[in-house]
């Protein structure tokens, strides 16, 4: 499992350490990191790689926002499904 965020490193790294989120998942890719941002297929290819998986073995993307998320990770292969902001 991996978690794959657009924003900041100082940001997004930070709250993935902080919440130990990095203990509970395989890899991560942000996009302040790789210099892609979702939708581009290739920061979801950059986190199977991390996982030592290969995107056409499927997946699931659990996202909230319909372009980044859905539309991205379907790009990839991905199974993906919408979720609602609380």
């Amino acid at each position: 499992m991996a978690i794959v965020i657009n924003g900041t490193v100082d940001n997004h790294l930070g709250k993935i350490q902080r919440t130990e989120l990095a203990e509970a998942v395989d890899a991560y890719a942000l996009s302040g990191l790789e210099g892609i941002r979702k939708p581009d297929v290739g920061l979801f290819e950059i986190a199977a790689k991390r996982c030592g998986v290969n995107l056409a073995e499927g997946g699931w993307m659990v996202g909230v926002h319909l372009v980044a998320d859905i539309s991205g990770g379907r790009a990839a292969g991905l199974r993906a499904t919408l979720q609602r902001r609380a």
